[in-house]
């Protein structure tokens, strides 16, 4: 019956080679250990070269525009949004936005199974 890659076995087996020395598998895993940190390393020095760079374009805008600030009016998101759908549905007679239903009855008795979970 085969294992999984997770079994126990399986997984001390492959620790065993990663870890002595002679191994393929040691030097691979130490060469895939330096290739990532020297990528990680190169993203922390491309970072902190943006952020310098953040830094002084910041302290340029500052300067510059100092003066000038614009506000924008806020947006209300109350009410209906009027889609297209929402919107043929009100052109037409006697039909009446509704609100979406709820899916919890409150006010009916009924003998059976109750719907709201407690």
């Amino acid at each position: 019956m085969a294992k999984s890659l997770r079994s126990k076995s399986k997984r001390a087996f492959r620790a065993k080679k990663r870890t002595s020395e002679k191994s393929d598998y040691c030097i691979t895993e130490t060469r895939r250990l330096q290739r990532l940190s020297e990528n990680l390393q190169r993203n922390l020095d491309k970072q902190n070269d943006d952020e310098q760079k953040d830094k002084d374009g910041d302290q340029e805008m500052k300067a510059e525009g100092s003066k000038e600030e614009v506000s924008s009016p806020k947006v209300s998101t109350h009410g209906p949004r009027m889609s297209g759908r929402e919107v043929w549905k009100a052109s037409k007679k006697g039909v009446q936005l509704r609100r979406a239903p709820s899916t919890t009855v409150w006010h009916q008795r009924s003998s059976c199974k109750p719907q709201r979970r407690r």
